[in-house]
Protein backbone atom coordinates (compact mmCIF):
# COMPACT_ATOMS: atom_id res chain seq x y z
CA UNK A 1 0.00 0.00 0.00
CA UNK A 2 2.79 2.46 1.03
CA UNK A 3 4.12 1.65 -2.59
CA UNK A 4 1.42 2.96 -4.67
CA UNK A 5 0.55 6.21 -2.50
CA UNK A 6 4.47 7.07 -2.49
CA UNK A 7 4.39 6.68 -6.49
CA UNK A 8 1.20 8.66 -7.09
CA UNK A 9 2.61 11.09 -3.99
CA UNK A 10 6.27 11.07 -6.09
CA UNK A 11 4.16 11.53 -9.44
CA UNK A 12 1.81 14.49 -7.55
CA UNK A 13 4.61 16.63 -6.75
CA UNK A 14 6.40 16.56 -10.23
CA UNK A 15 2.84 17.18 -12.12
CA UNK A 16 2.39 20.06 -9.86
CA UNK A 17 6.44 21.26 -10.40
CA UNK A 18 6.06 20.99 -14.04
CA UNK A 19 2.18 23.04 -14.01
CA UNK A 20 4.04 25.50 -11.85
CA UNK A 21 7.04 26.08 -14.17
CA UNK A 22 4.29 26.07 -17.39
CA UNK A 23 2.16 29.11 -15.57
CA UNK A 24 5.48 30.59 -14.03
CA UNK A 25 7.23 30.93 -17.59
CA UNK A 26 5.42 33.57 -19.25
CA UNK A 27 4.61 35.30 -16.14
CA UNK A 28 8.28 36.07 -15.84
CA UNK A 29 8.46 36.98 -19.76
CA UNK A 30 5.79 39.21 -18.89
CA UNK A 31 7.76 40.64 -16.00
CA UNK A 32 10.57 40.85 -18.27
CA UNK A 33 8.61 42.67 -21.12
CA UNK A 34 7.08 44.97 -18.90
CA UNK A 35 10.78 45.66 -17.75
CA UNK A 36 11.48 46.55 -21.10
CA UNK A 37 8.94 48.70 -21.84
CA UNK A 38 9.71 50.49 -18.49
CA UNK A 39 13.16 50.86 -19.91
CA UNK A 40 12.05 52.47 -23.51
CA UNK A 41 11.91 49.27 -26.08
CA UNK A 42 8.62 49.74 -27.77
CA UNK A 43 9.11 46.91 -30.10
CA UNK A 44 8.43 44.35 -27.55
CA UNK A 45 5.83 41.67 -27.98
CA UNK A 46 4.65 38.54 -25.81
CA UNK A 47 3.31 35.52 -27.36
CA UNK A 48 -0.46 34.89 -26.86
CA UNK A 49 -0.34 31.34 -25.81
CA UNK A 50 -2.89 28.98 -22.90
CA UNK A 51 -4.44 29.32 -20.48
CA UNK A 52 -6.79 31.97 -21.59
CA UNK A 53 -5.62 33.79 -18.16
CA UNK A 54 -1.97 34.24 -20.09
CA UNK A 55 -3.39 35.01 -23.38
CA UNK A 56 -5.19 37.68 -21.78
CA UNK A 57 -1.82 39.18 -19.95
CA UNK A 58 -0.23 38.60 -23.50
CA UNK A 59 -3.05 40.82 -25.25
CA UNK A 60 -3.17 43.71 -22.38
CA UNK A 61 0.76 43.90 -23.08
CA UNK A 62 1.08 43.99 -26.33
CA UNK A 63 -1.83 46.15 -26.54
CA UNK A 64 -0.02 48.49 -24.12
CA UNK A 65 3.16 48.40 -26.17
CA UNK A 66 1.20 49.35 -28.94
CA UNK A 67 -0.07 52.41 -27.72
CA UNK A 68 2.62 53.99 -26.28
CA UNK A 69 4.50 53.51 -29.74
CA UNK A 70 1.48 55.83 -31.15
CA UNK A 71 1.57 58.24 -27.98
CA UNK A 72 5.13 58.69 -28.57
CA UNK A 73 5.34 59.21 -31.94
CA UNK A 74 2.39 61.53 -32.52
CA UNK A 75 4.37 63.37 -29.67
CA UNK A 76 7.09 63.18 -31.35
CA UNK A 77 5.12 64.17 -34.34
CA UNK A 78 3.76 67.23 -32.19
CA UNK A 79 6.79 68.78 -31.01
CA UNK A 80 8.43 69.04 -34.62
CA UNK A 81 5.36 70.64 -36.00
CA UNK A 82 5.28 72.92 -32.67
CA UNK A 83 9.25 73.57 -33.15
CA UNK A 84 9.11 74.68 -36.83
CA UNK A 85 5.82 76.88 -36.33
CA UNK A 86 8.21 78.44 -33.41
CA UNK A 87 11.00 79.26 -35.80
CA UNK A 88 9.28 80.86 -38.28
CA UNK A 89 8.21 84.00 -36.67
CA UNK A 90 11.61 83.88 -34.74
CA UNK A 91 13.00 83.89 -38.24
CA UNK A 92 11.05 86.72 -39.68
CA UNK A 93 12.05 88.86 -36.24
CA UNK A 94 15.54 88.01 -35.94
CA UNK A 95 16.14 88.70 -39.80
CA UNK A 96 14.21 92.13 -39.78
CA UNK A 97 15.89 92.97 -36.28
CA UNK A 98 19.78 92.23 -38.24
CA UNK A 99 18.68 94.31 -41.12
CA UNK A 100 17.49 97.20 -38.88
CA UNK A 101 20.67 97.02 -37.14
CA UNK A 102 22.50 96.85 -40.17
CA UNK A 103 21.57 99.77 -41.67
CA UNK A 104 19.50 97.97 -44.25
CA UNK A 105 16.52 99.56 -44.52
CA UNK A 106 16.33 103.32 -44.19
CA UNK A 107 14.35 105.82 -42.21
CA UNK A 108 11.46 105.17 -44.59
CA UNK A 109 11.08 101.51 -44.67
CA UNK A 110 11.25 101.37 -40.91
CA UNK A 111 7.31 101.48 -39.38
CA UNK A 112 6.72 99.08 -42.02
CA UNK A 113 9.49 96.63 -40.50
CA UNK A 114 8.40 97.38 -37.34
CA UNK A 115 4.56 96.71 -38.26
CA UNK A 116 6.15 93.13 -39.51
CA UNK A 117 7.80 92.15 -36.63
CA UNK A 118 5.44 93.23 -34.43
CA UNK A 119 2.89 90.85 -35.60
CA UNK A 120 5.30 88.06 -35.99
CA UNK A 121 5.99 88.66 -32.43
CA UNK A 122 2.05 88.41 -31.37
CA UNK A 123 1.95 85.45 -33.66
CA UNK A 124 4.51 83.66 -31.31
CA UNK A 125 2.94 85.01 -28.17
CA UNK A 126 -0.10 83.17 -29.13
CA UNK A 127 2.14 79.87 -29.89
CA UNK A 128 3.00 80.24 -26.12
CA UNK A 129 -0.24 81.17 -25.25
CA UNK A 130 -1.90 78.26 -26.14
CA UNK A 131 1.13 75.89 -25.08
CA UNK A 132 0.80 77.37 -22.13
CA UNK A 133 -2.89 76.63 -21.62
CA UNK A 134 -2.89 72.96 -23.23
CA UNK A 135 -0.24 72.28 -20.60
CA UNK A 136 -2.02 73.89 -17.74
CA UNK A 137 -5.68 72.80 -19.28
CA UNK A 138 -6.16 69.62 -16.85
CA UNK A 139 -4.27 70.86 -13.84
CA UNK A 140 -6.95 71.42 -10.89
CA UNK A 141 -6.26 75.26 -10.54
CA UNK A 142 -6.85 76.26 -14.45
CA UNK A 143 -8.90 79.54 -14.06
CA UNK A 144 -12.65 78.88 -15.11
CA UNK A 145 -15.57 81.24 -13.56
CA UNK A 146 -18.55 79.86 -15.17
CA UNK A 147 -21.58 81.86 -14.67
CA UNK A 148 -25.43 82.12 -16.62
CA UNK A 149 -25.06 83.31 -20.03
CA UNK A 150 -27.17 83.90 -22.84
CA UNK A 151 -25.52 82.28 -25.63
CA UNK A 152 -27.36 84.21 -28.43
CA UNK A 153 -26.29 87.21 -27.18
CA UNK A 154 -22.46 85.98 -26.42
CA UNK A 155 -22.76 84.94 -30.01
CA UNK A 156 -24.32 87.72 -31.35
CA UNK A 157 -21.46 89.61 -29.80
CA UNK A 158 -19.07 87.38 -31.16
CA UNK A 159 -20.17 87.90 -34.77
CA UNK A 160 -20.23 91.71 -34.47
CA UNK A 161 -16.90 91.96 -33.73
CA UNK A 162 -15.58 89.41 -36.30
CA UNK A 163 -17.77 91.15 -39.61
CA UNK A 164 -15.07 93.17 -40.24
CA UNK A 165 -12.62 90.95 -40.65
CA UNK A 166 -14.68 88.91 -42.74
CA UNK A 167 -15.87 91.41 -45.26
CA UNK A 168 -12.17 92.54 -45.73
CA UNK A 169 -11.36 89.36 -46.88
CA UNK A 170 -14.77 88.68 -49.04
CA UNK A 171 -16.00 86.21 -46.94
CA UNK A 172 -19.60 86.50 -45.73
CA UNK A 173 -20.28 85.82 -42.44
CA UNK A 174 -23.74 84.76 -40.90
CA UNK A 175 -24.93 84.70 -37.86
CA UNK A 176 -28.21 82.59 -36.63
CA UNK A 177 -29.54 83.16 -33.55
CA UNK A 178 -32.72 83.03 -32.35
CA UNK A 179 -34.75 86.12 -30.67
CA UNK A 180 -35.46 83.94 -27.62
CA UNK A 181 -32.48 83.62 -24.64
CA UNK A 182 -30.53 80.38 -25.01
CA UNK A 183 -29.41 79.85 -21.68
CA UNK A 184 -26.05 78.00 -20.69
CA UNK A 185 -24.06 77.92 -17.45
CA UNK A 186 -20.39 78.48 -18.45
CA UNK A 187 -17.17 80.30 -18.66
CA UNK A 188 -18.04 83.21 -21.50
CA UNK A 189 -14.56 84.53 -22.32
CA UNK A 190 -13.52 80.51 -22.70
CA UNK A 191 -16.16 80.06 -24.70
CA UNK A 192 -15.48 83.40 -26.69
CA UNK A 193 -12.10 81.93 -26.79
CA UNK A 194 -13.56 78.79 -28.28
CA UNK A 195 -15.36 80.53 -31.18
CA UNK A 196 -12.74 83.27 -31.94
CA UNK A 197 -10.55 79.68 -32.68
CA UNK A 198 -13.23 78.24 -34.47
CA UNK A 199 -13.84 81.47 -36.80
CA UNK A 200 -9.95 82.31 -37.55
CA UNK A 201 -9.47 78.69 -38.49
CA UNK A 202 -12.83 78.89 -40.95
CA UNK A 203 -11.39 82.56 -41.92
CA UNK A 204 -7.76 80.56 -42.66
CA UNK A 205 -9.33 77.94 -45.41
CA UNK A 206 -12.69 79.14 -46.61
CA UNK A 207 -12.34 80.93 -50.22
CA UNK A 208 -13.57 84.40 -51.16
CA UNK A 209 -17.74 84.47 -51.44
CA UNK A 210 -18.08 81.07 -49.28
CA UNK A 211 -20.39 81.33 -46.88
CA UNK A 212 -19.16 80.46 -42.97
CA UNK A 213 -22.12 80.71 -40.38
CA UNK A 214 -22.12 80.56 -36.07
CA UNK A 215 -25.12 79.73 -34.86
CA UNK A 216 -26.72 79.38 -31.60
CA UNK A 217 -29.84 76.95 -31.48
CA UNK A 218 -31.32 75.56 -27.75
CA UNK A 219 -30.08 71.43 -27.67
CA UNK A 220 -33.91 70.83 -27.15
CA UNK A 221 -37.89 71.72 -26.15
CA UNK A 222 -36.44 71.15 -22.27
CA UNK A 223 -34.16 74.72 -21.49
CA UNK A 224 -32.73 72.59 -18.98
CA UNK A 225 -31.12 70.73 -21.78
CA UNK A 226 -28.50 73.57 -22.60
CA UNK A 227 -27.61 74.96 -25.58
CA UNK A 228 -25.53 74.72 -29.15
CA UNK A 229 -23.21 76.54 -30.93
CA UNK A 230 -22.35 75.66 -34.41
CA UNK A 231 -19.58 77.36 -36.38
CA UNK A 232 -20.10 75.86 -40.65
CA UNK A 233 -18.86 76.90 -43.26
CA UNK A 234 -18.33 76.19 -46.76
CA UNK A 235 -13.96 75.29 -47.30
CA UNK A 236 -12.34 72.71 -48.45
CA UNK A 237 -14.13 70.23 -45.47
CA UNK A 238 -12.55 67.96 -43.38
CA UNK A 239 -12.51 63.77 -44.62
CA UNK A 240 -14.42 60.99 -42.45
CA UNK A 241 -10.55 59.86 -41.74
CA UNK A 242 -10.03 63.40 -40.54
CA UNK A 243 -13.21 63.65 -38.24
CA UNK A 244 -11.47 61.17 -36.07
CA UNK A 245 -8.50 62.81 -35.47
CA UNK A 246 -9.50 66.51 -35.29
CA UNK A 247 -9.04 67.54 -31.79
CA UNK A 248 -6.09 65.48 -31.16
CA UNK A 249 -2.68 67.72 -31.09
CA UNK A 250 -1.01 68.46 -34.19
CA UNK A 251 -3.12 66.17 -36.80
CA UNK A 252 -4.71 68.00 -38.87
CA UNK A 253 -1.70 70.40 -39.18
CA UNK A 254 0.75 67.85 -39.94
CA UNK A 255 -1.82 66.57 -42.53
CA UNK A 256 -2.30 69.58 -44.65
CA UNK A 257 0.48 71.31 -44.25
CA UNK A 258 2.18 72.75 -47.69
CA UNK A 259 -1.79 71.66 -48.90
CA UNK A 260 -3.59 74.35 -47.86
CA UNK A 261 -3.51 77.18 -45.08
CA UNK A 262 -2.85 75.57 -41.71
CA UNK A 263 -2.47 76.77 -37.82
CA UNK A 264 -0.51 76.13 -35.42
CA UNK A 265 -2.47 72.88 -35.29
CA UNK A 266 -2.81 73.53 -31.14
CA UNK A 267 -6.52 75.25 -31.79
CA UNK A 268 -8.57 72.65 -31.95
CA UNK A 269 -7.12 70.49 -29.34
CA UNK A 270 -7.08 73.32 -26.95
CA UNK A 271 -10.70 74.03 -27.36
CA UNK A 272 -11.88 70.40 -26.93
CA UNK A 273 -9.98 70.44 -23.95
CA UNK A 274 -11.79 73.91 -22.87
CA UNK A 275 -15.31 72.65 -23.48
CA UNK A 276 -14.89 69.38 -22.01
CA UNK A 277 -13.27 71.43 -19.08
CA UNK A 278 -16.79 73.11 -19.24
CA UNK A 279 -18.83 70.47 -18.86
CA UNK A 280 -19.78 69.98 -22.66
CA UNK A 281 -18.50 68.81 -25.88
CA UNK A 282 -16.87 69.63 -29.07
CA UNK A 283 -17.84 67.42 -32.29
CA UNK A 284 -16.42 67.47 -35.98
CA UNK A 285 -18.68 66.94 -38.74
CA UNK A 286 -19.57 67.85 -42.31
CA UNK A 287 -21.35 70.92 -43.26
CA UNK A 288 -24.08 71.47 -45.33
CA UNK A 289 -22.04 75.14 -47.09
CA UNK A 290 -20.31 71.87 -48.10
CA UNK A 291 -17.40 72.29 -45.71
CA UNK A 292 -16.24 71.54 -41.96
CA UNK A 293 -19.12 72.06 -39.09
CA UNK A 294 -17.63 71.83 -35.33
CA UNK A 295 -20.82 71.75 -32.81
CA UNK A 296 -20.34 72.89 -29.35
CA UNK A 297 -22.63 71.45 -26.68
CA UNK A 298 -22.98 73.47 -23.33
CA UNK A 299 -24.60 72.43 -20.12
CA UNK A 300 -27.70 74.50 -18.96
CA UNK A 301 -26.88 74.21 -15.19
CA UNK A 302 -24.17 73.67 -12.27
Amino acid sequence: LWLPLLAGLAAGVAAGLLLARRLARPIRDAATAANRLRAGDRGVRLPVEPPDEVADLAYALNGLAAALATSEGRQREFLLSVSHELRTPLTAIRGYAEALADGVIDPAGAPATGRTIRAEAEHLDRLVRDLLALARLEAVDFPLDPVPVDLARLVGDIGRNWADRYAAVGVPLRVEVPAREVPAYTDPGRIRQVVDGLLENALRVVPPGAPVVVAVRPAGPDPAGGGIVEVRDGGPGLTDDDLTVAFERGALHQRYRGVRKVGSGLGLALAAGLVRRLGGDLTAGHAPEGGAAFTVHLPAGR
